[in-house]
């Protein structure tokens, strides 16, 4: 098996990246790995600095709910098209597993549609996780 020592995941705040991340945290503290979690908020438009603080906090409260084991995981929002930003991310960061929610939206704009998972995964040489939500009534 190929060593997994840099893991990205890309959030949206859906059910389904809360999976994403699960398994992204889980895999990095289980591989002793680092952990990048990106949110990529899709617009063009300029954000106050208030709105961009605001989206940092959420990005932060969200990411401290899971994670006991207080691992460094880095944190950063991105702005533009989602799935370009991703492979700039993936092309940047150089990870070693990309891990996403198969599908997902957020109150804000709709994210993983699953043609942007898609294209990540098409575009990519690296290992690419698609995780699904649970249903409800699974643990």
């Amino acid at each position: 098996m190929l060593p997994i020592n840099h893991i990205l995941c890309a959030v949206d705040y859906s059910r389904t990246s809360w999976y994403a991340f699960e398994y992204a945290y889980d895999t990095a503290v289980t591989r002793n790995a680092s952990l990048t979690v990106i949110h990529v908020v899709n617009t063009n438009a300029e954000i106050s600095s208030t709105s961009f603080k605001q989206l940092e906090e959420e990005l932060s409260n969200w990411v401290a709910a899971k994670n006991p084991e207080k691992i460094t995981i880095k944190q950063d929002i991105l702005f533009g098209i989602p799935y370009t930003e991703i492979l700039e991310a993936i092309n940047y960061l150089k990870p070693d597993l990309v891990v996403l929610g198969n599908k997902g939206h957020n109150i804000h704009e709709h994210f993983f549609i699953g043609h942007v998972a898609e294209k990540v995964l098409n575009l990519t040489d690296l290992p690419v996780l698609l995780i699904k939500a649970r249903k409800e009534n699974q643990a």
